[in-house]
C-alpha cells in the first residue's frame, strides 16, 4: 500500500527523494516521508486507540504558528499510519492540481 502510495507522491513532488525503509513499520515510514516531503510542517493526530479499528485523523499544516492559515491536508483512517497517509496523499493531490 505505502509503495502504491509513494508512486503517487513522487508524481506530485519529483524532485524528492521518498526515504522508505523496508524494515520500518508503516507509522514510522509516513513520518519519514512527511519529513522528507513537507519540511517544517506540523502533524496534528487525534482518535481513540481502543479496540482493533481506532477512528483516527490527522491533519498537516504548513505553518504551527497560526491558527489562520488554511488546512491543507486531512485525512482519517482505522490506524494512526492510515490517517497519516490519507492526510499526505490530500497534500500531494493539492500540489498536483495546482
Amino acid at each position: 500500500m505505502l509503495a502504491r502510495a509513494a508512486d503517487v507522491l513522487h508524481r506530485a513532488f519529483p524532485h524528492a527523494t521518498l526515504p522508505l525503509a523496508a524494515s520500518a513499520d508503516l507509522v514510522e515510514q509516513v513520518l519519514r516521508l512527511v519529513h522528507g516531503l513537507l519540511p517544517a510542517w506540523s502533524i496534528r493526530l487525534t482518535g481513540e486507540a481502543t479496540g482493533p479499528d481506532g477512528h483516527w485523523h490527522c491533519s498537516l499544516r504548513e505553518n504551527r504558528d497560526s491558527d489562520e492559515e488554511e488546512l491543507i491536508g486531512l485525512g482519517s483512517g482505522s490506524t494512526v499510519g492510515l490517517a497519516l497517509v490519507a492526510a499526505l496523499l490530500r497534500v500531494a493531490l493539492d500540489r498536483a492540481a495546482r
